[in-house]
């Protein structure tokens, strides 16, 4: 490849040419050949073919600082390198302009140029010094490389000549540069290093400060540059120029106990250069008694029953500029205001002191003092208890507002009432010290300095008048400078559950995590698989009754607590509504309770009343009497056998279907019977065999002069249930009983057909009395009838059988 390694200028055309080689030349010609920049293949258009060996490439607009060119052969599996170079480019050298020399202290000379244009490849540089323009009688020739411009050079020579010129000459493979020989005159370009200063005060001699350096400096002149490091701004320098001839000055005007800063530089006479300013050197000046009172405020503790109250007096520190000089400590002296005796006289080093007074009213004066003297005294006026609680607030309309990060305290006042106090502190903050004041003339307004307040904390902002020189009650009025959402939201917690409804309950957020004012709170509530409903109430409001609940069912729910800035949620809480409602539960339980009382009640009767309810409720049930039997034929019927049809017993028990209880005591009135006499003992059996009251009617029957070898054929009658019968259908039952005695005589045999009767107690079968044959009654007998006592139906004359009315009706 050729040209090799070339360096061309920047942004111009190049042309690079590469060779095959005898070996590749009888397989291979020019057109085989590709070209890459940086590993970019070059576009065939820019191609060159020479011959059938060579072939060029030409890159238009070169602007690579520098890059890599490299040629290869086609070949079908992998291309193969021939050649690469490296190129560069750059610009040829400029003539230098505004060639210039300083002479540092004499010793050193340092040049310095400017060029139009950078080289950006290396350069021989080469500086020439003659002591005349044409270059004759040369003192320094010296010749170095840079690939960078260079502008500055330093030489030190001991050879100074009051005129010489200097020459500078550049050249690189693209160009070649020179300047002019352009003189220059050691006078001129002579640079006097900084002095070293000092600082120092003169005892007994306020506000002046005495400066001093050091050197040589009868052929210069010097600038002395002093500032005030307390205000720390350096528009507050002051310059003392043309000072010559000595060494030392006097700075004077200065703020007593203040700190300067002092620093010096000089120029010799005839030479364009300042020397630098000197390192700065610091100096106080002499102390001064305070020229201004402390800043005094107080804060009023209530009047007790007893007549003493509290003050809490605190100022704030004077600054450097007004204390002029340490302050040592603060004399407080107590007045009352009607006599002006001293109460209370306190020396401290504090800023803040509690003094404790009576009820009346007091003049308090501090006074600072430092190793100079005693400040200004300030007196403030403490009104007395009675003034205190009389006085109304004379500043109206008070409003508070945040805007561009600072607030802004509006008022309206009486016209007469031109000086106020403003004070502000943090509502959470109970020390006094940290409250802050400010005293304001002749304004209906003040917009706070910025980092007076902080984020999200609340401020009591209070505007005291003061009239005559005393402080008049104030108006007040809370703030957040700026609100942000609350740290947390508030703990719930559920009381009163029902089956549709239940009562929420949370706390007020501390003011410390409100970070602004609560504007509202948010229920939310949610059943389990459900939508999540909201109830937003009133920052007044600490619980909410929830309605319209599910019965039965999981809720959970949390409360959210918002400022102007945003809301925030807190912890959640869950709870399952009851399956009944107390109402609900009430009735149940009164239900409940009613019918144990019922119960118990109905006990207690059983116990003490059980005769008298079982004769209500279970009432005794008579059986029908039976026929009269001869006391000789139930004798004789007894002894002989008795048969199917003409046992008496058999029929008579067959009148009743009993039960367990009662087939035993007729078992036992069947051994009554079986004896063989009967006699009164029978009859006392047959009472025993009774047993229950229902059978009672049965007592009578051995008292009957019918005999058992008489049967009993009752006689037909009607088959209605008892319960359908009326009185008259009893009449006429006892007349059909009376008619059918008298057929009786005729019919020997009477057979008595029984039958249940479900409306009867006890068990009882109603009869009909049929008439039989072999049945008769003798009316010769003349023996009288026995009745049961009470019975609706009796005897006829003929002593004609009858029916008992309890055997009808129950």
């Amino acid at each position: 490849m050729f040209p090799l390694s070339p360096i061309t200028e920047r942004g111009s055309h190049l042309e690079l040419f590469c060779s095959l080689g005898k070996k590749l030349y009888p397989y291979k010609n020019a057109s085989h050949i590709i070209w890459t920049i940086n590993g970019n293949r070059i576009p065939k258009e820019n191609y060159i073919i020479v011959n059938d060996s060579v072939a060029g490439v030409v890159i238009h607009n070169f602007t690579y600082g520098e890059a890599n060119v490299k040629c290869y052969v086609d070949f079908p599996v992998e291309k193969q390198l021939l050649a690469h170079t490296e190129v560069k480019s750059g610009f040829p050298p400029q003539r230098p302009e505004n060639i210039s020399c300083i002479n540092y202290g004499g010793q050193n000379i340092t040049c310095s140029w400017t060029f139009e244009k950078d080289t950006n490849i290396e350069t021989n540089y080469t500086i020439i010094g003659s002591k005349h323009p044409d270059l004759k009688d040369q003192f320094l020739n010296y010749t170095w490389r840079s690939k960078n411009s260079s502008r500055l050079w330093n030489f030190s020579t001991k050879i100074f000549y009051p005129e010489f010129c200097i020459q500078l000459k550049l050249e690189n493979r693209l160009g070649k540069a020179e300047s002019s020989c352009i003189p220059q005159r050691s006078e001129e370009i002579l640079k006097l290093d900084p002095p070293p200063v000092k600082v120092k005060k003169i005892p007994g001699v306020k506000k002046m400060l005495t400066v001093s350096w050091g050197g040589d400096m009868e052929e210069s002149k010097c600038q002395i540059r002093y500032r005030n490091l307390m205000q720390n701004d350096l528009k507050d320098t002051h310059i003392v120029s043309n000072i010559s001839l000595q060494n030392d000055f006097n700075l004077t005007n200065l703020w007593s106990f203040t700190e300067y800063a002092v620093a010096i530089r000089c120029i010799v006479h005839g030479s364009r250069f300042w020397s630098e300013w000197s390192r700065e050197q610091k100096g106080i000046t002499e102390e001064e008694a305070p020229s201004k009172e402390v800043d005094l405020w107080r804060v009023l503790g209530k009047c007790q029953p007893n007549g003493s109250r509290q003050i809490h007096l605190f100022w704030k520190q004077l600054k450097e500029n007004e204390s002029l000089g340490i302050i040592k400590g603060y004399r407080i002296r107590c007045f009352t205001q009607s006599n002006r005796s001293q109460a209370c006289a306190e020396n401290t080093t504090n800023k803040l002191v509690t003094v404790q007074l009576t009820e009346e009213a007091y003049l308090i004066s501090v006074i600072a003092y430092n190793a100079a003297g005693d400040s200004p005294e300030a007196v403030l006026t403490i009104p007395s208890c009675s003034e205190e609680s009389q006085d109304q607030p004379r500043v109206v309309m008070l409003n508070a507002s945040a805007l561009n990060e600072q607030m802004i305290v509006e008022w309206k006042t009486d016209p007469d009432i031109h000086s106020f106090v403003i004070e502000w502190y943090d509502v959470l903050e109970t020390n006094a010290s940290e409250r802050s004041w400010q005293y304001v003339k002749n304004a209906s307004s003040w917009i706070f300095q910025k980092g007076a307040f902080e984020q999200y904390k609340c401020y009591n902002i209070s505007v005291y008048p003061v009239y005559k020189d005393e402080i008049k009650a104030p108006s007040s009025i809370t703030t957040y400078f700026e609100e942000g959402r609350p740290s947390h939201g508030p703990a719930a917690e559920v009381e009163n559950i029902d089956k549709s409804e239940a009562t929420i309950k949370w706390k007020e957020i501390e003011k410390a995590s409100a970070n602004g004012d609560i504007i509202n709170y948010t229920i939310f509530y949610r059943p389990e698989g459900g939508k999540e409903l909201g109830k937003t109430v009133n920052a007044s409001l600490l619980q909410y009754r929830l309605k319209f609940l599910q019965a039965n069912v999981k809720y959970t729910a949390h409360i959210m607590a918002s400022t102007i800035a945003g809301g925030t949620n807190g912890s959640a809480v869950t709870f399952i509504t009851n399956q009944l409602s107390v109402v609900e539960i009430i009735f149940i339980n009164v239900f409940a309770v009613m019918v144990m009382l019922c119960l118990i009640t109905f006990g207690l009767l059983w116990a003490l009343k059980r005769r008298m309810l079982k004769r209500i409720f279970w009432p005794k049930i008579p059986h029908p009497k039976l026929p009269e039997m001869i006391p000789g034929n139930l004798e004789k019927q007894l002894k002989e056998p008795q048969s199917e049809e003409n046992t008496v017993i058999p029929e008579i028990i067959s009148i009743l279907k009993v039960g367990d209880h009662d087939k035993r005591q007729l078992l036992d009135f069947e051994d009554c019977l079986g004896q063989t006499k009967v006699t009164e003992e029978g009859a006392v059996c047959l009472h025993e065999a009774s047993g229950s009251g229902g059978h009672e009617a049965i007592k009578p029957l051995l008292q009957t002069p019918t005999t058992l070898g008489q049967q009993l054929v009752p006689a037909p009658v009607s088959q209605q249930p008892p319960l359908q019968r009326s009185e008259e259908s009893l009449s006429e039952h006892c007349q059909k009983s009376n008619h059918s005695n008298e057929e009786k005589q005729d019919q020997p045999n009477t057979k008595e057909k029984t039958e249940f009767n479900p409306y009867l107690r006890n068990s009882v079968h109603t009869r009909e009395f049929l008439v039989g044959e072999n049945l008769s009654f003798s009316k010769k007998t003349g023996r009288k009838k026995e009745t049961v006592p009470g019975a609706p139906c009796r005897s006829s004359d003929n002593g004609q059988q009858y029916v008992a009315l309890d055997a009808v009706v129950l």
